[in-house]
């Protein structure tokens, strides 16, 4: 395994006549149970599962206002955070998506997930940014273990399931 698990699933719905693929960390196992909350989409695959390009997926803003959620309730018990926050003490301390191919330079709007404020070594408040893209030319998101470990749990929560439930 390497420092981000982040896999995606493709569910096939069908409305009437029209098939929707949807794109979510959830798994199978979990959304076909339980079914796929609006907030666990990370998009829509617009023209069907055999040409996933960044040009025929559409973001769902649901699922990048829970993302922004998650990542504010939980970024101060993050330790890569934590860890830099004491380094740096003042300023901000970027999160970027672990996809970038440029992380100690360069990188580009889209791989940029926010920023956290800091001031001496405390995390003040993060903000989320516009330009960010759940998928890209580099693939969909790939966030550090920890946090994508958070977001998985709140999911979860959100589609009602219990640890027992989980499957895994």
């Amino acid at each position: 395994m390497n420092q981000s698990d982040s896999k995606v699933y493709i569910y096939n719905t069908v409305d009437g006549e029209m098939h929707h693929y949807y794109v979510s960390p959830l798994s199978h196992d979990l959304g076909f149970t339980t079914g796929l909350p609006s907030e666990a989409i990370m998009g829509e695959l617009t023209n069907g599962p055999e040409n996933i390009t960044p040009e025929f997926f559409q973001q769902n803003t649901q699922f990048l206002e829970f993302l922004a959620g998650v990542i504010g309730k939980h970024a101060i018990h993050c330790p890569g955070l934590i860890a830099e926050t004491e380094r740096q003490q003042n300023g901000y301390v970027f999160i970027l998506d672990r996809r970038t191919p440029t992380p100690e330079d360069g990188v580009p709007p889209e791989d940029i997930i926010g920023y956290v404020e800091i001031k001496n070594g405390q995390m003040l408040q993060f903000h989320s940014s516009p330009n960010y893209r759940i998928f890209t030319k580099d693939g969909f998101m790939k966030l550090e273990r920890w946090m994508h470990e958070r977001l998985l749990e709140e999911l979860k929560i959100v589609a009602g399931v219990s640890a027992t439930e989980d499957t895994k």
